[in-house]
């Protein structure tokens, strides 16, 4: 019954004046999912991801990332479903910072490379795809030399895209402000970057809760936020969205740590 309601929806859609953005919003992850039953391999796959990552971290090797990494080649194989493919891109962006923060740039370069050829060859984007395709190229632009300027217009080309196709997403809220955060000012950086992470944290992290889908994105918005406000020694509002951030994710090391900052101000 879902699969026709969805069908009908679509055919209304394609026959009206309904715009691209609205046709999009019909064909995002969710309906994906409720169209396709994925695999219930994916469940809790994005903490399972950031674990792996944190466990990385402290034992100085791979092997979970790894493992799951075989894990999801192996589905994408069997299933070729594009949420599959967008795990990996975001495994792969994890496996960038972890050999990033060992010091080998090479490894890093290399995930993450791979992460945005994966992302890339994506048909039909959406919303979702578009802002982890902007958020791995700003990531790797470090490593670009003279083609930086060239990448950071692709990134903006792939944010407004991903903005046409749903505003009201996090993450495509949250990667915008991080693109606007790290852009140098003398590339005209940092004049939207609180718009954008106040939009961001504004929004659900998820519409229709979801284990097999994107959650990510709202306590980095606030750490990037308070970030911002102390850089510009705006510390009453600092505090405030310390204070907020603690309060929606408590269990936060990367808002936490930020209170030493505060102190005194």
């Amino acid at each position: 019954m879902k699969n026709l309601l969805l069908i009908c929806l679509l055919l209304t859609a394609c026959q009206g004046n309904t715009s691209e953005a609205e046709i999009a919003r019909l064909t995002n992850y969710t309906t994906h999912y409720e169209l396709v039953n994925v695999d219930p391999k994916l469940a809790n796959i994005e903490g399972r991801i950031y674990d792996s990552f944190v466990q990385g971290i402290m034992t100085k090797e791979t092997k979970q990332m790894e493992a799951i990494g075989e894990q999801l080649a192996e589905l994408y194989q069997e299933r070729q479903h594009k949420l599959i493919q967008y795990w990996r891109s975001y495994l792969q962006y994890y496996t960038a910072i972890y050999h990033m923060q060992a010091g080998d740039a090479k490894q890093s370069e290399k995930a993450c490379d791979q992460g945005i050829a994966w992302m890339k060859a994506l048909s039909d984007k959406n919303a979702e795809d578009y802002a982890l395709l902007a958020m791995l190229q700003g990531f790797g632009i470090q490593f670009k030399g003279m083609r930086a300027m060239f990448i950071s217009g692709t990134i903006k080309k792939n944010l407004k895209k991903a903005r046409a196709l749903d505003a009201e997403n996090l993450r495509v809220q949250f990667v915008s402000g991080s693109n606007d955060y790290y852009t140098p000012a003398k590339y005209g950086g940092g004049k939207e970057a609180e718009k954008y992470l106040l939009k961001a944290i504004s929004l659900p992290a998820q519409r229709n809760p979801n284990e097999m889908l994107p959650s990510w994105g709202m306590q980095e918005a606030y750490e990037m936020l308070i970030k911002l406000y102390i850089k510009a020694e705006r510390w009453d509002e600092a505090k405030t969205y310390f204070n907020k951030g603690t309060e929606a994710c408590p269990n936060s090391y990367m808002i936490h740590q930020l209170a030493a900052k505060l102190v005194g101000k």
